[in-house]
């Protein structure tokens, strides 16, 4: 079954269209605890997969230009089939009847635990969205979950994504931005480390064909961050670096039209998701101090996604085996849909000294 994703609506969207009071809570509870979910455009569609066929440069066509009275060259050209699927998240909280019937309880026990469940799920989503890497079996990863951007950036080649779509940036640590003296070579330093950065994000702007950042989301660690922003104090100009507001009135950061978003830390509240010691082998960044920038293009025709769907809990009522459990569903499929090559990008930077 194919999908139409023209009419993909992002949570803050589906919230502010719904009349349904549990859909618009779970939406404002993930945006208060900040899930890159938020930023997807989601059609609503039960289909398991999805097929779609690509172009790419290699096979595109080459205009035949002639004169009067030849003949036409024919031409033909070979599109590459690509596929998503569908991924399953299914949770059941079960209540004993006793705790609902508690006269001096102070919270709802089941909202306060759907909350919980919310927070850890907002973790976890953008824990695997960044770093799912459905070949490892290391914690964390799942091969009953999408694979995540890094996954699908280290391995190009698979997702016919081209090359460049990969920078090896600039060292924009504290020390660095303010040094006097180079650390050896031609590695730039200070102002001129800071504007090399810019261009370099400029790169991968132009590389995935949206020069003014059109659509693009840039998620990186809360280090990098303050080294970026740090950066742009350095050149002691705005750098195209502005600050606007979201549907829920907090302060969004931009550059030229990309938003710019830390994706915080994993479930334990230390662990950065997106790593700041990275070991990264451009010429300019020192091994295990980088960490990486990803640059994704939302849109029809670049990246969407679809849900069985809508993303709440379904209350099953008393369990009728025991008599004595009350019990609540998450049951919610979600798949990434990425048909364009260009829509994924990453910049390596360093960021600590």
């Amino acid at each position: 079954m194919a999908i139409d994703f023209n009419g993909a609506l992002t949570l803050a969207d589906y919230a502010s269209l719904s009349n349904d009071p549990l859909i618009k809570e779970i939406t404002k509870s993930l945006h208060k605890t900040w899930n890159a979910l938020k930023d997807i455009p989601l059609s609503t569609n039960p289909s398991l997969r999805q097929t779609g066929m690509r172009y790419l440069n290699a096979n595109i066509p080459v205009p035949n230009w002639t004169g009067l009275n030849a003949e036409p060259q024919t031409f033909k050209s070979k599109p590459k089939s690509y596929e998503e699927q569908l991924y399953i998240l299914r949770n059941k909280l079960t209540v004993d009847r006793r705790i609902l019937d508690q006269p001096n309880a102070i919270v709802d026990p089941v909202e306060s635990q759907i909350q919980m469940f919310l927070e850890g799920f907002a973790y976890d989503f953008n824990d695997k969205f960044i770093n799912n890497d459905p070949s490892s079996t290391a914690t964390g990863n799942s091969a009953d979950c999408f694979p995540g951007l890094n996954y699908r950036l280290n391995n190009a080649v698979d997702y016919d994504i081209p090359s460049e779509m990969i920078i090896q940036s600039q060292d924009i640590s504290a020390t660095n931005l303010f040094r006097t003296a180079t650390k050896g070579g031609s590695v730039p330093f200070g102002t001129q480390a800071a504007n090399r950065f810019i261009a370099d994000l400029q790169q991968l702007f132009d590389n995935m064909n949206t020069p003014d950042g059109d659509g693009v989301v840039l998620y990186m660690s809360e280090q990098a961050k303050r080294q970026v922003e740090m950066a742009i104090r350095v050149m002691g100009i705005g750098a195209g670096f502005d600050i606007t507001q979201d549907s829920y009135d907090r302060p969004v950061e931009k550059y030229k039209n990309a938003t710019v978003r830390t994706v915080g830390r994993k479930s334990d509240g230390v662990t950065s998701v997106i790593s700041n010691t990275l070991s990264l082998s451009g010429a300019n960044i020192d091994a295990s101090k980088g960490s990486s920038i990803f640059a994704v293009r939302y849109g029809t025709g670049y990246v969407t996604g679809w849900q069985s769907e809508p993303f709440k809990p379904k209350y099953l009522g008393l369990s009728p085996e025991n008599g004595i459990m009350h019990n609540v569903l998450f049951d919610w499929g979600v798949g990434l849909w990425v048909p364009h090559n260009r829509a994924l990008g990453r910049l390596d930077v360093q960021v600590t000294d």
